[in-house]
C-alpha cells in the first residue's frame, strides 16, 4: 500500500470541501484513517496536504508519542477549494497579468527588424508579415520575444523571424 495514496488524499479533500465550513465528522474521519492504514499514515498525509496549503488541521502529539487529530477543526483552504473545483478558482482571476499593446509596439518591432543586418528584402517581408498579424498573434509574439530576449539579447532579429514563422 502506498503511504501517500493520491485517491485517498483526494477523497479527504473532497470530504472537507463537502463539509465546509464544518470539519469532518468522527465517522468520516475514522473511515479515512482506516483507508490510510492507521493514525501514523493519516497524520503523515494530513501534514503533507497542510504543507501544500490545501487543508488546515490541528494535530496534537503527546509524551507517549500518540497523536490526536481534531477532525472537527479540519478545514479546506481556498487553495484546496480551487484544487477540487479544477477551474483555477479565484486565483486564476486575481493573478492575471495584463499585457497591453500600444500602437508603438509594432513600430518598435519594425525598428528592431530594420536595424538588423539581414538583407533588405528579408526585412521588408518580415515587416509586411508583422503588419498583417492579428492582435492575438502580436501578443503571442511579444511573449515569445520576451522569453527569447531574456535568454539571448543579441539575437533579437532571429527570435522575431522564428516566432513569426511559427505562428
Amino acid at each position: 500500500m502506498d503511504k501517500f495514496d493520491r485517491s485517498i488524499q483526494l477523497d479527504l479533500i473532497q470530504a472537507l470541501y463537502d463539509s465546509s465550513p464544518e470539519g469532518l465528522t468522527h465517522d468520516k474521519y475514522n473511515e479515512i484513517e482506516g483507508r490510510f492504514g492507521g493514525v501514523i499514515n493519516t497524520v503523515a498525509n494530513l501534514k503533507y496536504l497542510e504543507g501544500h496549503g490545501l487543508i488546515t488541521v490541528r494535530i496534537d502529539r503527546y509524551i507517549n508519542s500518540s497523536y490526536e487529530v481534531s477532525s472537527e477543526l479540519m478545514g479546506i483552504t481556498p487553495k484546496g477549494i480551487d484544487f477540487i473545483r479544477d477551474d483555477g478558482g479565484l486565483g486564476a482571476i486575481l493573478n492575471v497579468v495584463n499585457i497591453r499593446l500600444h500602437s508603438d509596439t509594432i513600430n518598435q518591432l519594425e525598428a528592431i527588424i530594420n536595424s538588423s543586418s539581414a538583407p533588405a528584402e528579408e526585412r521588408a517581408n518580415l515587416i509586411s508579415t508583422l503588419r498583417k498579424l492579428p492582435e492575438d498573434a502580436i501578443k503571442h509574439l511579444n511573449l515569445k520575444l520576451l522569453d527569447a530576449g531574456l535568454a539571448h539579447l543579441p539575437n533579437a532579429f532571429h527570435a522575431i523571424q522564428t516566432a513569426i514563422q511559427n505562428l
